[in-house]
């Protein structure tokens, strides 16, 4: 087990359990009656993200996409199902029930199948996550540059518009 994605798994669980996927909102008479008024705002207008408390926030959101991306690797979908059933857990099983409720065997050994199972799942959760966040870097990276350039050009385009104007000012002082 890899103690920095037990971590992450289980705020995604957590996650998972108080808001649910992006599509199930609560309704505005009950977002209403909970705040006393309007929800506070949270997240950035326009963005990807829901406003106000609703969906999951942006880590639980890569964990889902990372967890995506194991389901369509080679028996990618018992481990999902292993990670909604250790992490999501809505009945409270315990750890022979679920054990027992994935079929991984008895006692012991399906305890041993469990932990090799969860280790297995942490490994490649770790590994996509890692992925995600070399590929996010390359796109900041790259939209920097852009930014740069687009600003530089602007620089240059608003001193081509001026530099005649500049020179008429400049005639009248000297």
């Amino acid at each position: 087990m890899i103690e920095a994605i037990e971590v992450v798994m289980t705020h995604w669980g957590e996650q998972v359990q108080k808001a649910g996927s992006a599509g199930a909102l609560s309704s505005p008479m009950g977002t209403i009656l909970q705040y006393g008024g309007c929800a506070p705002r949270g997240g950035v207008p326009g963005a990807r993200l829901l406003l106000a408390g609703a969906g999951p926030d942006y880590v639980a959101s890569e964990v889902e996409a990372a967890l995506g991306a194991v389901e369509r690797s080679q028996g990618g979908i018992a481990l999902v199902a292993l990670a909604a059933k250790r992490y999501v857990n809505y009945h409270g099983l315990t750890l022979d029930e679920q054990v027992y409720d994935l079929d991984l065997g008895r006692g012991e050994a399906g305890r041993r199948a469990y932990f090799r199972q969860l280790h297995k799942l942490h490994t490649l959760v770790q590994a996509e996550l890692l992925d995600r966040q070399a590929k996010q870097g390359g796109r900041r990276r790259e939209a920097r540059r852009d930014g740069e350039r687009m600003r530089k050009a602007a620089h240059s385009q608003a001193l081509a518009a001026h530099s005649a104007r500049g020179a008429e000012l400049f005639k009248g002082d000297c």
